[in-house]
Formats: C-alpha cells, sequence, structure tokens
C-alpha cells in the first residue's frame, strides 16, 4: 500500500485510528484489492503503528501535527502553547485554530486587533508568526517521519532525497 506524499499517509492514519473496521467480503473474497489485500484489523494495525510513530516526535512537532490532523480542541491547546508566552492565550488559541483550519481565521484581523487591543500591523505580524511557527514544527515532525516510513511513500520531498539514497544503498 502506497500513499503519494508524507501528509497523505499520516492524515490517513489519524483518520483510520478514528474508523471502526468492519468485516466486509464477498464469498470467496477476504481482504480489498484496492488496500493491497490487506484486511481491515491490518490497516487499523499499521495506522496504530504510524500514530505511534508520531507520538514518539518531540512535543512541538507531536502538537502541530495533532492539531493540523485532527482540529481537536485539546491538540490546538497544546498547539497553541507554542506560540510565544507574551501573546494572550485567548489570542494564541484563536490563531492556532486559524492555522489548524487551513490557515483560516474565524474572524478578520481588524476584529482580533480590536479585541486584543493590538494594531492592525502588530496583529499582522502575530498571524504571520504563528503560521511559521507552527508551520516549521509540523513540517519538522514530517520529515522524520518522512524517513521512517519511506517504504509507504511513492513520492518523496526533494530535501529527503539525498537521505533515502543513504538508506537504500
Amino acid at each position: 500500500m502506497m500513499f503519494s506524499t508524507i501528509r497523505a499517509l499520516v492524515g490517513w492514519a489519524f483518520q483510520m485510528n478514528e474508523a471502526i473496521p468492519v468485516k466486509s467480503a464477498k464469498y470467496g473474497e477476504f481482504s480489498a484489492p484496492a488496500f493491497g489485500g490487506m484486511s481491515p484489523g491490518e490497516l487499523k494495525d499499521m495506522a496504530v503503528d504510524i500514530l505511534a510513530k508520531v507520538s514518539r516526535l518531540p512535543e512541538a512537532e507531536q502538537a502541530a501535527i495533532a492539531a493540523y490532523f485532527t482540529g481537536d480542541i485539546r491538540a490546538i491547546n497544546a498547539a497553541a502553547d507554542l506560540l510565544p508566552a507574551g501573546w494572550p492565550t485567548a489570542l494564541r488559541r484563536e490563531l492556532a485554530r486559524g492555522w489548524a483550519n487551513g490557515e483560516q481565521l474565524a474572524r478578520s484581523q481588524e476584529l482580533i486587533g480590536e479585541t486584543f487591543m493590538l494594531s492592525q500591523q502588530t496583529t499582522s505580524r502575530r498571524w504571520q508568526d504563528a503560521r511559521r511557527t507552527l508551520g516549521i514544527g509540523m513540517q519538522r515532525g514530517l520529515d522524520v517521519l518522512e524517513l521512517q516510513l519511506t517504504h509507504y511513500i511513492r513520492h518523496p520531498s526533494h530535501k529527503n532525497m539525498h537521505r533515502y539514497a543513504c538508506i537504500a544503498a
């Protein structure tokens, strides 16, 4: 079973972790051909193994990945803790939630600035800083996972190509 990118693989693992495996097979067919002949239980086990690797990442990378792929409020709050402590907690959480929701803030930057008594420039700068900080954390974690899960990825990233050569040799 191959995935096109590490993001697709990790996203699948988070989705599969929430799924309940159901065995449905035609007469004489014991596994789904679309998943390389793996049974639902085997797919669930594979997802659990991938998420175990995520859980062994450093806290910052783990928090960013969990917030991005799950959108769970606990994961978003953990990701918000990665942002500068001098910012108000509510602001950090709102920015982290916006980042996890496809970089779409729930409110305009103008309203956020008014709420926290920040200028438009400061609000914009903090939003950029939050996106950068959380994006870097997630990318670091995905880079580590990509090296550990190379056998599941069809199109490795360009920056890890030299590492693949070393692993394959």
